[in-house]
């Protein structure tokens, strides 16, 4: 092999190498839950992962400090070729979902977690994050549709049950089942760090609509 030639396909390893590299590291959703804590102000919030939250000696993206900005576009046209070369892993979709649910693009998510599902529709996670994307577009009652699928699946899915809590309380406003959702998660997990702030919020718009029975 020439020098011109070993020097070249050198360089276009490490471009690859390199490129990999940023996809991942973009992708640092992997393996997150979402959910719908409400913040002190009273917009939701992430909860269940803390999207957006960086490593030691990482940007937000999840980049090394100091490296460049990479163009969201090209990581959201890299996995979309990759799902029409893969069209039966309902993995690719739901990467994608994730991606552009981290960066606000609800609807869009949207649509590639329902993609995955329609490959997958037993997977819990995927379709309590649908669930959340829908409440995040003001969709309400389509996020409670699909965190019932989800505990249809599995009833003991402590995110999807933090969710429905959540949903009706500030949502739908149905306090009796933000109450029973309450239950059932205090029930399976008494030490959950969340309970107590939503037992406040319950409490309190359960005086205020007159209804005096507190939450345990």
């Amino acid at each position: 092999m020439k020098k011109e030639t070993l020097l070249t396909a050198i360089v276009f390893l490490v471009v690859g190498f390199l490129a990999g590299y940023i996809t991942a590291a973009q992708l640092g959703w992997s393996g997150r839950q979402k959910g719908v804590m409400t913040a002190p102000s009273g917009m939701p919030a992430e909860n269940g992962g803390s999207p957006g939250t960086a490593q030691a000696g990482t940007t937000p993206s999840g980049l090394p400090e100091g490296h460049p900005a990479i163009d969201n576009g090209l990581i959201v046209k890299q996995l979309q070729e990759e799902a029409q070369q893969n069209p039966k892993d309902p993995e690719i979709p739901l990467k994608l979902a994730n991606f552009l649910y981290d960066q606000r693009q609800y609807q869009q998510a949207i649509e590639w977690y329902q993609k995955s599902l329609a490959l997958n529709p037993n997977s819990v996670n995927a379709r309590t994050d649908l669930g959340t994307a829908y409440y995040y577009t003001g969709q309400s009652a389509e996020a409670l549709k699909q965190y019932n699928q989800s505990l249809a699946i599995d009833p003991d899915h402590k995110p999807t049950l933090l969710n429905v809590i959540v949903v009706n309380l500030e949502g739908t406003h149905n306090l009796a089942a933000a109450r029973r959702a309450w239950e059932r998660l205090h029930k399976l997990d008494p030490t959950n760090p969340n309970l107590q702030s939503l037992k406040q919020k319950l409490d309190a718009a359960q005086s205020t609509s007159g209804d005096a029975t507190p939450s345990q």
